[in-house]
């Protein structure tokens, strides 16, 4: 039987840079002496040439150990702490869900109503006009929006890519929305837009306030709202070492801090970043009754609904998803149970945090790219 160790390096963490690794609610590694669990830490990052990462474990409820490692720049040389922020790549879909199913809880928002009543606008795939796009397809990665027209230029605005009377088909798959599943960043950042609709704010700023603020989590879609971004924002570092986003870099990064659904249709594809230690209380959040730390985040009908599987006879999806609400389940990481959670990778970042099945505190790491 492989011990906890075996089963981490047997992910193959290949990625450098600041990989921000959170494997929270693993009870064996509870279990283990800290001293030898810190060496076994420090050698899979220093095997995996980490400049700077972090690694937590919560059970019940509770962070139980912390290992901060490396620095969080080359060139600065300053030490990774509890205080450091990471780019949390495709997590940040894993979050803003979060966010979209607490606007769900309060009213704001019908999981199954047509997109365009939130945007304002008939939006929809030209060739099926009479089927509406919903948040559950986005959320399921089954609206059928195509990443390789208009989207990949990035003066496109939204409404021209699917209002219906644009017919701009090329942006949409040829599939009836909710029939097939394929990955898409497009459709996740379409939620951030219909946020932004919906609350009147810019989709970080509400988040700030909505979600993170309640739970005192200082984490942002942009650097410029950070806290302390200056002095504790991570370098993420291309695979033969080279620098790929210094923190200077992120600062310099301009942002709209007011409501433009028609541009803000990026925001929440993967630019959350965000402390290890908040986002572990987040996963503790997902991965129990909705609570953490005695708040409640999400109702347990909610937490229910992100682990729900979809079908064409429950809810009017494909069954070929893995996804519910920005939610994968996985069956192939840990021999006979299933996982939850979301995957999260770019230049120098991968994490995931995911639930395991029939056990209330579980997270592990995969790969996948953003």
């Amino acid at each position: 039987m492989q011990t906890v160790i075996e089963k981490i390096k047997s992910l193959k963490i290949k990625r450098i840079g600041c990989a921000c690794l959170l494997l929270a609610l693993l009870p064996a590694v509870a279990a283990a002496r800290a001293q030898t669990l810190d060496e076994q830490v420090d050698r899979i990052f220093r095997d995996a040439k980490t400049v700077g990462g972090a690694f937590l474990v919560a059970q019940e409820g509770e962070i139980v150990y912390e290992r901060y490692y490396g620095e969080q720049q080359k060139t600065t040389h300053v030490p990774v702490t509890e205080k450091s922020y990471f780019r949390c790549a495709s997590v940040t879909k894993l979050v803003t869900g979060i966010g979209l199913m607490r606007m769900m809880d309060d009213g704001l928002l019908d999981p199954d109503e047509d997109i365009s009543v939130y945007l304002g606008y008939e939006a929809g795939n030209p060739r099926y006009p009479d089927t509406p796009i919903t948040l559950r397809m986005l959320m399921s990665h089954t609206s059928g929006l195509n990443e390789n027209s208009s989207y990949s230029r990035l003066s496109s605005k939204l409404s021209d890519m699917i209002a219906l009377d644009k017919k701009a088909a090329a942006n949409f798959k040829d599939v009836r929305p909710g029939s097939q599943y394929a990955y898409s960043n497009f459709g996740a950042g379409v939620t951030g837009a219909i946020i932004e609709s919906v609350t009147g704010q810019d989709v970080s700023s509400f988040m700030r306030e909505y979600l993170f603020a309640p739970l005192g989590i200082d984490a942002a879609y942009t650097a410029t709202q950070l806290e302390k971004a200056e002095t504790y924002l991570t370098a993420t570092y291309h695979k033969d070492g080279s620098l790929y986003r210094a923190p200077s870099y992120l600062l310099r990064q301009a942002y709209d801090a007011f409501a433009t659904p028609d541009t803000h249709y990026r925001v929440t594809v993967g630019s959350l970043l965000i402390r290890p230690r908040d986002l572990t209380r987040l996963g503790i959040a997902l991965c129990g009754d909705g609570t953490v730390d005695g708040v409640r985040v999400l109702s347990e009908k909610a937490i229910a609904m992100m682990r729900q599987e979809q079908s064409m006879e429950t809810t009017g999806i494909t069954s070929d998803t893995p996804y519910s609400f920005f939610t994968i389940r996985k069956d192939s990481l840990l021999e006979g149970r299933r996982v939850y959670g979301h995957q999260g990778t770019d230049e120098g970042d991968r994490l995931q945090p995911v639930r395991r099945a029939g056990q209330p505190d579980r997270v592990l790491r995969d790969d996948q790219r953003l």
